[in-house]
Parts: structure tokens; sequence; C-alpha cells
């Protein structure tokens, strides 16, 4: 038993020595692009790769919380084509805090884990229209959940929640989901009915039932009418919101305006 404790202590350690040298090079690409001395598409695709490679064996060594930051850190740059100074400085905040957990050997406790992914910086409170600033609310607190396979329907729904000044996560999958969930715990949820594994529809019908999520404006993104079999008994807090033409913006919009 004692050479299987050593195994799994040697194989965290070479964890915590690995991501460390992971964040030094991620904040060294950002200085280097950001100072004009990388260029910027080989330099974000860099650290996508390293964020991600970070995100996928975080959970596996007892750091669930870095695979968070991580996954955030990679929504934050999909969308990146330059990094500025304030880019720059918003990028290291994530680095800032993987460091400080991967250094400290644990992963902080749950209550800890939600005020520091609410800290993170998240495109949903910056410009992403320099032109249409005077029309975009200011940025507020509230987060919502987009769980969604399809990376169009994604950036689609997190432009109509950013034009309203809210923050947005993602999850790909039901598993990412919950885990998102009991992390994150965001203020709103919008799921596409269809998921790799479990369905949005049964995700819709697990999360309704949790009770951390009482009083959650809840959204099912369906091409179903709300009469069709499939949705027989959904709870009555789930707002189905229709994925096919002017329906979506049109439904969407109203699903917004529930969450104030």
């Amino acid at each position: 038993m004692g050479n299987a404790d050593d195994i799994v202590a040697r194989l965290k350690q070479d964890f915590i020595e690995d991501t460390l040298e992971r964040t030094d090079r991620i904040e060294t690409t950002i200085d280097r692009v950001a100072g004009g001395m990388d260029k910027a598409d080989v330099g974000i695709a860099e650290l996508r790769r390293e964020a991600h490679t970070v995100k996928g064996l975080a959970g596996s060594f007892g750091f669930p919380l870095v695979g968070a930051i991580a996954h955030r850190m990679e929504d934050y740059i999909a969308e990146l084509t330059e990094i500025d100074d304030l880019e720059a400085a918003s990028l290291v905040d994530f680095t800032t805090w993987i460091r400080e957990i991967i250094e400290s050997g644990t992963n902080p406790p749950a209550e800890e884990e939600t005020r520091i992914l609410r800290s993170l910086p998240t495109r949903s409170a910056k410009k992403d229209d320099e032109d249409a600033a005077a029309d975009t609310p200011a940025a507020h607190d509230k987060e919502v959940l987009i769980v969604t396979a399809t990376t169009v329907q994604a950036h689609f729904l997190q432009r109509e929640l950013r034009e309203k000044g809210f923050r947005t996560i993602t999850a790909r999958t039901a598993v990412e989901a919950f885990q998102t969930v009991v992390q994150s715990r965001p203020d709103a949820i919008i799921t596409a009915a269809v998921l790799d594994g479990l369905s949005g529809i049964e995700l819709i019908r697990a999360l309704a039932a949790m009770k951390s999520l009482k009083g959650k404006a809840l959204g099912l993104l369906t091409s179903f009418d709300a009469s069709h079999p499939d949705l027989e008994g959904l709870p009555s807090n789930v707002a189905i919101i229709s994925n096919r033409g002017k329906q979506t913006a049109e439904h969407l919009a109203k699903f917004i305006e529930t969450l104030g």
C-alpha cells in the first residue's frame, strides 16, 4: 500500500512541476505576443494548447479548480486575435491563480472555488465591439452557463447574453455542466437539447431538481414544440427556447428578461 501511495505522490509532484513550467511558458508567450516579438496567431494557438492540457490533467491530480480556471482561460482565448497590454493583464489573472493554487499543493474549499471563478476576467465584461460600446449595458456579476457541443450555437448565445452585460461560461457535455454548477454556482443555465451522452432534456430535468438551483432561471434550447412527447413532464421552471429561425432570438430575449 505504501508503494502505491508513493507512486501517487510522485505523480502528483510531477504534475505540479509540469504545470508550473507550463504556467511559465504561458506567461512568456503572453509577454512575447503583447510585445510584438511573436506572431499573434501562433502565440494564441500555443496558449490554447497549454490551457487545454492543464484543463485535461488537473482534475486527475486533485486540482479541479485549476482545471476550471484553465477551462475559462480557454474560453477567454477562443475569440482572441491579438494580445495588447490590457488583454495580457487579463490573461495573467488566470495564470496567477493557477500558480498560487498549484504551489499551495491543495485545492481550495468549495466556497473559495466559487469566489475565485467569479473573480476571473470574462469576455462578457469586455467590449467585443468598440463601435457598439455606447449601446452596451454595464456588465454585472450574474453568470449564465451555456451547455452545448456546437461552437456556432455557443457563440450566438454568448453574444446575445454579453450584449445584455452578462458573464458567460460554457460546458460541452452534461458531465462538464454538473461540475461547473458545483464549482461556479451559475445564476442561470441554458442547455441545448442535443448533447453527447446524457441529453440536454435529461440534464435540464436533473438540474431543475437540484436544491442549489432552486429559483434559478433554466432554459432548454430545442427544435421541439412544448407539446412534444419528449418534453412531457418538463419542470415548470424550465423555459423552452426554440432554435428555429426568428423564434430563437425572441424566446432568448424573453428568457434574458427573467434574469433581471
